[in-house]
């Protein structure tokens, strides 16, 4: 989440009211949350940056329908 308000950027995540309760409990304010699933429908290309909470439900979110997803890598570069 610091990373999200240091560079304010939106923070997508599986459940938005309970990570914003999560931050205000550590005094963490300034921070757009947006769930997986509006991030997935309501993209805006304009916005410059997001932090992923949990990655791999994000990606799970992704191919909840359709086409499997059977791998990925991440590689920090």
């Amino acid at each position: 989440m610091l990373i999200a308000k240091e560079n304010n950027s939106i923070f997508v995540c599986s459940n938005p009211s309970a990570m914003k309760a999560k931050a205000q409990a550590y005094g963490i304010e300034g921070i757009e949350f947006s769930s997986y699933s509006d991030f997935i429908h309501n993209y805006d290309p304009e916005v410059q940056s997001y932090v992923v909470d949990e990655l791999e439900g994000f990606i799970n979110s992704i191919f909840s329908t359709g086409p499997q997803l059977i791998g990925y890598t991440l590689s920090k570069e």
